[in-house]
């Protein structure tokens, strides 16, 4: 049986210096798709270079900065961050911090064709089969970091109000990712919320993950709506 060949797509992965960045960024070039990384300090990301990845610079809250880089994308990603480790303190962060790099990819953005935009989640965004989000339990989520997920949680509405025009997926990894290891090899389900609470403690690799969007931008099967994801359930479960 011939293989089908998948088309190659020019990809901007916002946010490639960090961890699912980078490896959302090499499972892309591992494909043979164009890649540009988008990165706010060239200086301290240079070695992406070594994964096939075009390197930019660019504020993903400013719509200007990100004008020339997405002018011809077929697809974004958004797996940026404003911090790399929760910071002892939030005062001062700015809750619409997502809601700026919707609006900053959106006014940048192809139109016709629709780029295909998929932004990596927070799980504390996620709703469970009691009606509350994540973040609401204390018990699995730290009332600290309540910032920082209330401002995930403003990305979905402000994708529903903005982003109309773009085929857009928020695609919601669980808190356990881990460093890929034997978890590499084993596969994911993408399911909608509500989510039965047992299912938040699953754990995904990063290359997982790194899969699961590369399939989206390849194959789409979800389309603007919010989706967890999920390791595959064991055989015989």
């Amino acid at each position: 049986m011939t293989e089908t060949v998948k088309p190659e797509r020019r990809v901007a992965v916002l946010g490639a210096g960090g961890r699912a960045g980078r490896a959302v960024s090499r499972e892309f070039a591992a494909r043979g798709h164009r890649v540009t990384g988008v990165v706010r300090d060239l200086r301290r990301h240079d070695s992406l270079k070594e994964l096939g990845v075009e390197v930019a610079e660019a504020d993903a809250t400013r719509g200007g900065d990100l004008a020339d880089v997405l002018r011809d994308t077929d697809a974004v990603v958004v797996a940026v961050t404003p911090f790399s480790a929760p910071p002892p303190s939030f005062d001062g962060f700015d809750e619409a911090f997502y809601e700026h790099v919707v609006a900053g990819v959106v006014g940048a953005a192809r139109r016709t064709p629709p780029t295909r935009l998929i932004t990596i989640g927070l799980f504390a965004t996620l709703t469970m089969s009691d009606g509350r989000t994540v973040m609401d339990d204390p018990d699995i989520f730290p009332a600290a970091l309540r910032p920082f997920a209330r401002a995930h949680a403003r990305e979905l509405p402000a994708l529903r109000r903005h982003a109309t025009e773009l085929d857009w997926l928020v695609i919601t990894p669980p808190a356990g990712l881990r460093p890929d290891g034997d978890a590499a090899a084993t596969g994911y389900v993408l399911v909608e919320p509500p989510l039965d609470n047992r299912l938040l403690g699953g754990e995904i690799g990063y290359g997982q993950l790194a899969r699961a969007v590369v399939d989206q931008v390849e194959i789409p099967t979800w389309h603007q709506a919010q989706v967890a994801l999920l390791p595959a359930p064991a055989a015989g479960s």
